[in-house]
């Protein structure tokens, strides 16, 4: 689901900005360093758990059965969108393009998706939040990638769902038996 999800978003961008499929690239930041890539670069820095989802039950009834499930794992996801242009003020219009852009359109699901590109079947809802770095954030993120510092934004998506499809049969606990273990 997170390469779904982020294959996803590359693509409103693609679109939403106008720009051509070699503009915009899923990859390591250290493409840009290394490769002296041009273009907008969305690269995956962190994942984490939406811990307030978490208190969810392991079984679910289908069928007038008691059936045990993995409850599902929510994720947030920490993505750095860095550009990298010919011309530095179009690398900062770019930046500004793609805030404007989130800003617009801050949640994606199938219902407000575009013809050309699918909602992926798999997610429920992708949330933007565009996350706010202190000099010394951004200082670590560059230098660990390589050193040199391009313009970038910080967006967490929200709500990346994983859940395995198993599900076992149980029976349903329809009473409790307990001994105190007091001798009378």
């Amino acid at each position: 689901m997170i390469k779904q999800a982020l294959e996803y978003i590359s693509e409103e961008l693609t679109s939403g900005l106008g720009l051509g499929i070699e503009d915009v690239s899923l990859d390591n930041l250290q493409k840009i360093q290394e490769k002296h890539e041009q273009g907008l670069v969305i690269s995956l820095l962190n994942v984490e758990e939406e811990s307030t989802l978490k208190n969810t039950p392991h079984y679910i009834r289908k069928n007038n059965q008691l059936l045990y499930k993995e409850p599902p794992v929510y994720l947030n996801m920490n993505v750095l969108m860095a550009f990298e242009f010919d011309d530095y003020g179009t690398s900062l219009q770019r930046l500004a393009e793609t805030v404007e852009f989130f800003q617009n359109k801050r949640w994606f699901t199938a219902e407000n998706e575009e013809a050309s590109h699918p909602f992926p079947s798999g997610l429920k809802k992708l949330v933007m939040d565009l996350q706010e770095l202190s000099f010394e954030q951004l200082n670590h993120i560059w230098s660990i990638s390589g050193g040199a510092h391009f313009p970038s934004l910080l967006y967490k998506i929200r709500l990346i769902k994983i859940q395995p499809e198993d599900e076992v049969e149980g029976p349903e606990i329809d009473t409790i038996q307990f001994d105190t273990g007091l001798m009378e």
